[in-house]
């Protein structure tokens, strides 16, 4: 019993000591460890350098894993928040508009000024009141007294809003 004391005692002072590993969940595993020193120096003769614990930390850790073919530098690792999530899923589409409907008022005196033709052009029926006469000049105010067609960029506008009676 003695000797084989002394043995081990020699055995443990030969290898260094090396602190336990910590046990980590596997997504923290893009932290790799710097790679070995024979990896670094192929030209070295092939000793082994790295010495080797006594037992196998393996069987003891809480959270066994499998070993993947991959080295654990190149697994990605990525960190998704569920806002994230949320926020690349496209919306749904309402099935009807989430607008308030509202009609817009026309003016009272257009119901009386225009009038839609059978063919659907808007035609100017009466004149106007004289408002702003200062802004245009004699050509424009006397094509507005005359009865005529709607411009079609005019007459659009017209009918979208519902400005004519």
């Amino acid at each position: 019993m003695h000797r084989w004391a002394t043995k081990l005692r020699s055995f443990a002072a030969h290898y260094p000591r090396q602190p336990l590993p910590t046990p980590s969940p596997r997504r923290f595993f893009h932290h790799a460890p710097p790679p070995p020193l024979q990896s670094l120096l192929p030209s070295l003769p092939s000793t082994n350098l790295t010495p080797r614990p006594i037992f196998n930390f393996s069987s003891f850790s809480p959270y066994p894993f499998r070993p993947s073919p991959f080295s654990p530098s190149c697994v990605q690792v990525r960190h998704v928040s569920s806002r994230e999530r949320k926020k690349r899923r496209k919306p749904m589409t309402p099935v009807t508009s989430k607008l308030k409907k509202t009609k817009m008022k026309s003016y009272s005196s257009f119901k009386l000024r225009f009038r839609v033709m059978n063919d659907g052009n808007i035609r100017r029926w009466r004149e106007g009141k004289r408002h702003n006469a200062h802004l245009k000049s004699k050509k424009s105010k006397r094509r507005l007294r005359q009865p005529a067609l709607v411009p079609p960029a005019y007459a659009k506008v017209m009918k979208k809003l519902n400005f004519c009676g």
